[in-house]
């Protein structure tokens, strides 16, 4: 079945082989990493732990991993590999353990197998739901230890695997120890023919994660970083894609003529669309400014974050927050980053890719869920009108929170366990 795999693998890149040069070349996404020129460790073997993590969330919760294992056991050395450019400038930002971070070469098994040769890592951890067949088969055939950490599997992620599952299975076999956030992800798990007893349901790391925002961050200077005066009044709109910032603005002026301090912040989830919502707010007819041309006098009725990394704690500052991908079939994003500031959160019906948290909140009285417009409308309407309601909500945030912590010492934990169990000469 990896020679159907190969074969199909193959077709498609050479398919997409002018794209991807193009792109490699003109948007510096590393095309020779990618093809397996990677540099030296500074101690290939047997301390030496290699991650993959795709996504900036992923990456995020590499971050309370690798300094507590840096603790536990200084001798231990990382690699990170990561899939995209955005993810590769958080990594570096946020993983200064890590010796190098790299782009993961593509799956064929001759580059797989040259990195594993190079690298010869003690353990491989792939983050939440990185299933690379040829890069877990070179884990399996040069005995490398090899976890899924945070696991997690989407309802479409899940329904993809199961139509291949006699190939998953094979998958699957490869690994050592399954370390899932739920017992819900955990029984999808099982259902792709994952082995019940290397399946350990741990927690989702994201809730340790976030609790590092529970240490107030300086709120005046992020005030003052947006201009805001000590009466304005900040929504923060998160993570937002494509139809959302329609509902959002449409929302927003309606409000407005209530609520005339109401500042809204917009922090769209990539980056590349900034000009597209900025000829959305032209449309609207509403004063805007970009934050990184914010001048020291400008008083804009709306904020375009245009910058990376700032959107956590800019959550920090606001009244309540909505977190985007969740009003259009996404899967939505992270609400535990507003959550752990006790901001009222709310988000949409599509969170499958957030569910455990989504229904965690939403079962404490921590979290709104909407289901349209208008009820977005609402609900915040509702919540600027009430301080006692909006102060309810952000402590039954964070005593939801500080429930569930410990998932990152439980993981480092098992992953101790696991090295111990092949200790290389």
């Amino acid at each position: 079945m990896y020679l159907i795999y190969d074969l199909l693998y193959t077709i498609a890149f050479i398919l997409l082989f002018p794209y991807l040069i193009l792109r490699g070349l003109i948007g510096g996404h590393g095309i020779l990493e990618r093809l397996g020129k990677i540099p030296a460790p500074k101690d290939p073997g047997s301390h030496l732990i290699w991650f993959h993590a795709s996504s900036v969330g992923e990456i995020k919760a590499l971050a309370i991993i690798l300094p507590k294992l840096s603790k536990v056991k200084p001798d231990l050395s990382f690699v990170v590999s990561v899939m995209t450019k955005t993810g590769k400038k958080q990594a570096q930002q946020s993983l200064p353990q890590a010796d190098f971070i790299f782009y993961l070469p593509l799956d064929f098994p001759f580059l797989q197998k040259k990195i594993f040769r190079k690298l010869n890592p003690r353990l491989l951890g792939l983050v939440e739901t990185e299933l690379w067949p040829n890069l877990i088969r070179q884990a399996k055939i040069r005995k490398t230890k090899l976890c899924l950490i945070n696991g997690r599997l989407s309802e479409k992620s899940f329904r993809r695997y199961l139509k291949l599952r006699s190939f998953f299975y094979l998958v699957l076999s490869c690994f050592d120890q399954f370390l899932m956030q739920s017992p819900e992800d955990a029984q999808k798990l099982w259902d792709l023919g994952g082995a019940k007893e290397k399946t350990k349901v741990v927690g989702n790391l994201k809730f340790d994660r976030t609790l590092l925002g529970i240490n107030d961050p300086d709120k005046a200077t992020l005030r003052k970083s947006l201009g805001l005066s000590s009466d304005d009044r900040l929504i923060t709109a998160g993570s937002t894609h494509p139809d959302e910032e329609k509902i959002i603005l449409s929302v927003y002026k309606r409000l407005k003529p209530e609520f005339k301090e109401l500042v809204l912040l917009i922090a769209p989830r990539h980056l590349s669309r900034i000009g597209e919502i900025e000829e959305l707010l032209l449309e609207q007819k509403l004063d805007f400014i970009r934050k990184s041309f914010k001048k020291k006098d400008d008083k804009p009725e709306v904020i375009l974050l245009d910058t990376m990394g700032e959107l956590e704690k800019l959550y920090s500052i606001s009244e309540i927050a909505f977190v985007g991908g969740s009003l259009v079939p996404i899967g939505g994003h992270n609400i535990l980053e507003p959550a752990s500031y006790g901001v009222p959160t709310l988000f949409g019906p599509y969170m499958d890719n957030f569910k455990a948290a989504a229904n965690l909140l939403l079962s404490a009285g921590g979290g709104i869920m909407v289901k349209d417009q208008e009820e977005l409308y609402q609900k915040i309407y509702m919540l600027l009108e009430n301080t006692n309601l909006r102060n309810q909500l952000g402590i039954k945030s964070k005593e939801t929170l500080l429930s569930q912590t410990g998932t990152s010492d439980k993981t480092v934990q098992l992953l101790l366990d696991l090295l111990a169990q092949n200790e290389k000469k």
